[in-house]
């Protein structure tokens, strides 16, 4: 992330990934804010994103982050044609789960949430450990271990 991009959208604290987007008139309401549903949309793509980058792999067979919990904390709106700055940081790991911090910046913070997501098969729902290649990236990005 550019210090120009941290200033334009007036973004705090570390974070591994950084995205621009403009809000599209699907994503709003009536009034044409943003609606609540679109900022969890905004996290899941950028969670995506962050898997692919990681070296994670999406398939049926193959662990993947399933998310187990999520909590959001909704600051200030955002309008229709509004282009702001999404970002994602992992903060926590375990044997077989971690979390992801994400925010929506515009003018500063906007939107928050936490993400505890669980590394499963998709296909069975069965529990597995973070492969090392998958812990180390995350460690390298600032994620700390818990017990």
């Amino acid at each position: 992330m550019t210090e120009a991009e941290r200033a334009e959208f007036g973004i705090e604290g570390g974070w591994a990934m950084v995205r621009r987007h403009r809000i599209r008139w699907s994503e709003c309401d009536q009034f044409a804010h943003a609606n609540n549903a679109a900022y969890l949309l905004l996290a899941e793509d950028l969670r995506v994103s962050h898997w692919l980058a990681i070296g994670g792999r999406f398939a049926l067979d193959q662990p993947g982050p399933l998310v187990a919990q999520m909590e959001a904390r909704y600051l200030r709106s955002v309008a229709f044609d509004d282009e702001v700055a999404v970002t994602l940081r992992p903060a926590t790991l375990r044997r077989t789960s971690f979390t992801h911090d994400y925010a929506v910046w515009k003018q500063g913070l906007v939107f928050s949430s936490r993400a505890v997501l669980v590394s499963a098969v998709p296909s069975t729902g069965e529990k597995v450990p973070l492969s090392p290649a998958i812990r180390a990236r995350l460690i390298a990005e600032g994620a700390k271990e818990e017990g």
